[in-house]
């Protein structure tokens, strides 16, 4: 009989080492039932015996004296002998619904996503509003750290209205009388006050 690797602490790897063996009867009943428990309970090898019985099978026949015969019966005699390889495993049966739902889920949450940004409203400044031309009196400009406070305070003080801004360079267009734009410009916290109108604001 030929040596036969013995079972270790890893014992996939016993097993595997043992199939050769196993496929052609040559263990003693004690490796063979630890090979069949093995067996039962990992795919891997049960895949890699079904593939070696075939090869088992061919090294007996090449191994066996010749036969005089015809060809023919030969085949015929060897083909009950060798089993088609097995399939692979199919896919569990809920495996393709779990996959259409959660497919139908992110389609769902891409809608509602879409509808939110369409139902959000597109941001207007004062200059947008509406597609006639602004009129303005004045352009003016306030110190960097001006609170909005102080800003509203200071425009209801000389009587002055916003039309639009700010603008891009952070200008605003107001309405103002010529008193409010004087005064305007004399304010700590102005930059730059300047008429848009010809002669003197309203």
């Amino acid at each position: 009989m030929s040596v036969v690797v013995p079972m270790e602490h890893d014992e996939h790897m016993a097993v595997q080492a043992l199939l050769p063996w196993y496929a052609r009867g040559r263990l003693d009943a004690a490796q063979a039932s630890e090979v069949q428990a093995h067996l039962l309970d990992c795919a891997a090898c049960r895949a890699e015996l079904a593939a070696e019985e075939p090869m088992q099978t061919l090294l007996q026949v090449a191994a066996s004296p010749a036969d005089t015969g015809d060809v023919e019966a030969g085949l015929a005699r060897l083909k009950p002998r060798l089993r088609p390889h097995p399939a692979a495993p199919r896919p569990a049966r809920w495996m393709p619904w779990a996959l259409g739902l959660q497919g139908v889920a992110v389609a769902a949450l891409l809608t509602l996503w879409l509808q939110a940004r369409q139902d959000m409203p597109d941001y207007q400044g004062l200059a947008a509003a509406g597609s006639a031309p602004v009129v303005a009196d004045a352009l003016v400009m306030f110190k960097l750290g001006t609170s909005e406070r102080q800003l509203r305070e200071l425009l209801r003080a000389h009587g002055a209205g916003v039309v639009a801004g700010p603008t891009e360079t952070g200008a605003w267009l107001l309405h103002v009388d010529a008193r409010g734009l004087a005064a305007l410009r004399a304010a700590p916290i102005v930059e730059m006050a300047e008429p848009l109108q010809p002669g003197p604001p309203r």
